[in-house]
């Protein structure tokens, strides 16, 4: 859903308006809470408690918000820039199950009733967050109905992309994964509200390889391919796709 369109499903009374922790900083003159998918439509009673206990935080590119296995203390808002989430496997090689990349995701949502992180999240660039720690959520989450209700809404939404990434997995060759995915960068780059054509990419080539489950000569084998069928062209950090129902095609196993 379109950034701009986010606000159309709650009125003008249910804004939280600036963070009163963070009233110095020009990202949070708006609350993330007034345009996440999540907490958009919760009143400003539940919106007041939230921002009682949000912090602000900003990772440099390549910084981890949290690592797999380590206690787990915060739900992550992100404000701005792109987290991939993923589990490390013995052969070094990392399983990207998650890329954040819309203002108002949340991330380690899951592991809010664990004890310790299931994965680890990663700034794939300059990143900037809200989070709320888990004893204050919980808090909050015994006094409004509400606040659970929007958690599972997220964790039903990532159980829906998994069950989409094992499907891809499972059941597509390397050149339908390389299909999915531009659609899906496509997809997350209108709802970022971004003008430009050209699609940026942030994860490397290997760490695209290891998403959608290829290795790195097979992926280059295969955007080759959709470039010299015209379908997508190579440009500086990213791509520009040049025939979306052909990618579609791909994407559906055709």
């Amino acid at each position: 859903m379109p950034l701009e369109n986010r606000k159309v499903f709650f009125a003008e009374s249910n804004f939280a308006g600036p963070c009163p922790n963070k009233q110095d900083s020009d990202q949070c003159k708006t609350c993330i809470l007034d345009s996440s998918d999540y907490f958009s439509a919760l009143n400003l009673e539940v919106k007041r408690a939230l921002q009682e206990f949000l912090q602000f935080k900003s990772f440099d590119r390549r910084e981890l918000l949290y690592r797999e296995g380590r206690t787990g203390e915060n739900l992550f808002i992100l404000m701005s820039g792109e987290v991939k989430v993923y589990k490390s496997l013995s052969n070094g090689r990392q399983q990207i199950h998650k890329l954040a990349v819309i203002p108002g995701d949340l991330i380690a949502c899951e592991d809010i009733y664990l004890d310790k992180y299931s994965s680890t999240a990663e700034a794939v660039s300059p990143v900037s967050v809200c989070y709320l720690p888990k004893t204050h959520l919980q808090s909050i989450i015994s006094r409004h109905r509400e606040v659970p209700d929007a958690l599972m809404r997220a964790m039903a939404r990532n159980l829906n992309s998994y069950i989409r990434n094992i499907a891809n997995l499972g059941q597509k060759n390397a050149l339908e994964r390389v299909a999915s995915y531009l659609l899906f960068l496509h997809e997350t780059h209108h709802e970022r509200n971004l003008r430009s054509e050209e699609l940026r990419e942030s994860l490397t080539r290997t760490e695209l390889a290891d998403m959608i489950g290829v290795t790195q000569r097979t992926l280059i084998r295969s955007l080759k391919k959709l470039e010299s069928d015209q379908v997508v062209s190579l440009v500086k950090d990213g791509f520009r796709i040049l025939d979306q129902k052909t990618l579609e095609y791909l994407s559906a196993g055709g």
